[in-house]
Order: C-alpha cells, then structure tokens, then sequence
C-alpha cells in the first residue's frame, strides 16, 4: 500500500513516533494536499461514497429556511439581519436550497480548498461569504449538516480501570498508550470508544461567537448512555456507498466518521451559556416544519418525476432512515 498520503504519515510516524488516532484522522481526511476531502475526487452525492439529506431533495433547504425565519422572529430581528454561517458547507447544496427560499446573509466556514471550488460553482451569483473563522458578536444562527460527525476524535480503550489512547504505527497497527489530554468517558472495563475533544472547542467557539441568536446541529448520533453502549464505539469507514470497518485500508479514498455524542454538545454548550431548546430526531424536526404538507402533492401528482421526489423525501423522515438515525440540536445563546 502507497501513496502520497501513505508516505506521508508514514514519514511523520517515523520522525516524531506513533500518531494518536485523532491525528492520524485529522491527516487522512484534512490533509491540504493528498486528504480525503481535499482531493480532485468527489466523495460526496448519489455517485459518491456518502450522500447527505441534501443530496435527496431541495425540500430539506426550504424547511430549514422556514425554520430560521421563525428564529430571527422569536427574537426580534427580520430576515436580512438575520445571519447564518453553515459549517462544512461541501459543495454549497443545502446553502442555495435555503438561499432560494430566504433572504439571510449568509456565511460559510469550509476547511476544505477543494470543497470552497465547488461551493463557489454551487452558489455562483448568491450573496454568500466565504469565511476562515466565526464572526464577532454574531447575530443569527450557526448551523451544520453532517459537520460534526467528521471531526477527528480520539479513540481510547480502559484497561486495568484506566483509559488508553489508541496510536497508529508506522505499519497502521494500533497501540495503547497514554492520554493525550486528560479525559475520561463511562466506556466499561476492556471495551474502546471515540472522545470527541474538537466537538467540545467547536461548541465553546460557536458560543463565543454569538451575541444574539441559535446554534444548530444536524447530524448521526446519540445522548451518552446509548453512545457509549456499543462495546467498540460507532467508527465507521465509507467506500463506494459501503460500510467499512477497518480505517487502514485505502487510506484517504474512504470516508472516516464517527457519530455524534449529542451529551457532550448539549454540556460543552451549557458550560457555555448556550441553552438547549431542542432536540429531537429528524423525522420530527422536519414534522413541525410541515414536510408532510410537502409531501401531499406529491403523492397526487402521480407523474413519474413526483414520484421520485416523494421516495426520495420519505428517506429524510422514515425511522428506520435519515429519520430517526440523526437528530437536532438547537441551542440558544443565553
């Protein structure tokens, strides 16, 4: 196995010594030039490696277009004042599907200088910003889709009643060794899990952030107990649409990706004057929102493109789907 990414870590565990898993994720997915998101090639959509809700249907841009012109509303601002900065924004989808159905300023914060392209294709000729850090003071809503579940994390094991964090070798084996960071997490005696450190700063980042208005996160996940009831934690890779166990093989052209320990926003958030205001599963969320009044002329129509649309918005809310695998986070800056 070679490649430049290879050769890459491969140089970089020689130098310094074996890479905590959260650094060698960080690479494998973010490297400026040989990542998996930073690549020529497009992981993203039907034809991709994953799809997001976006992919299936302009449908989910317009409901949360509603939904943040109800926020601006409850807090007594209009629309054009209202701003929102989406994280991870890829290709720039869901920002034109909201954009065609509300007036917001809106900002975009993408790592990625490949993604940033084809986010500026996407949204030619929209009023959009392309921001390198959260805005000051902010009055609006920061939002993502599918934003934290990509974030490096670290793996750990207990032993002996002590947590060990994972390291990657030269020859991608794992090792134990110790923490980086002082943490620790309810994972039973023998068993491994993931410690999402990055979703934390992220959280305490966005609170900072806001003056005057919302956070919102939209993604695959858990509250604590049920996270962490899985003997092995949620790592999953992605190839071609299917799912991948072991993350040492075709580093860099697969999808690395953990779910969500929704608990440790929820707390990050409170710790930080965010409240939270919602949480629910997507299926509900997009409920209150009126998707099924979407979904009744579609289901008269009978043509064949209506009826294509309405399978592909059943996937956004049917529980055994996208509707009941992910969840909302909505929190207010108190």
């Amino acid at each position: 196995m070679t490649s430049p990414l290879v050769d890459h870590l491969r140089h970089r565990i020689r130098t310094h010594g074996p890479l905590s898993f959260h650094d060698f994720m960080d690479d494998v997915l973010y490297h400026p030039q040989f990542g998996y998101y930073c690549s020529s090639r497009n992981p993203i959509g039907r034809e991709g490696d994953f799809y997001t809700s976006s992919d299936l249907d302009p449908v989910f841009g317009k409901l949360l277009a509603r939904k943040f012109a109800a926020m601006a509303a409850e807090i007594g601002v209009p629309p054009e004042s209202f701003t929102i900065v989406e994280l991870g924004a890829g290709r720039g989808l869901l920002a034109r599907d909201i954009l065609a159905h509300g007036r917001f300023p809106y900002r975009i914060l993408e790592r990625s200088p490949i993604m940033r392209g084809r986010g500026r294709e996407s949204l030619c000729g929209l009023d959009v910003q392309w921001i390198d850090q959260l805005p000051a003071n902010l009055t609006g809503c920061v939002f993502s889709n599918e934003f934290f579940d990509a974030l490096p994390v670290h793996r750990v094991v207990r032993r002996n009643g002590m947590l060990r964090e994972i390291y990657v070798t030269e020859d991608f084996s794992e090792i134990e060794g110790g923490l980086q960071a002082a943490i620790d997490a309810p994972i039973a005696e023998g068993r491994s899990g993931e410690i999402n450190l990055d979703a934390r700063l992220w959280a305490r980042r966005i609170a900072a952030s806001l003056g005057h208005g919302y956070h919102m996160a939209i993604d695959y996940g858990y509250l604590e107990r049920e996270f962490y009831a899985r003997p092995n934690g949620t790592l999953m890779c992605y190839w071609r649409r299917q799912a991948v166990e072991d993350p040492y093989i075709r580093i860099g052209e697969q999808d690395i990706t953990t779910h969500v320990n929704f608990s440790d926003l929820i707390q990050a958030g409170r710790e930080a004057s965010l409240e939270t205001v919602e949480f629910s599963t997507q299926m509900d969320f997009l409920i209150r929102l009126g998707i099924l009044d979407e979904l009744e002329p579609l289901a008269q129509s009978g043509a064949a493109e209506a009826i294509q649309r309405l399978e592909a918005i059943k996937k956004l809310i049917l529980p055994g789907n996208m509707g009941e695998r992910f969840k909302v986070l909505v929190q207010r800056k108190v």
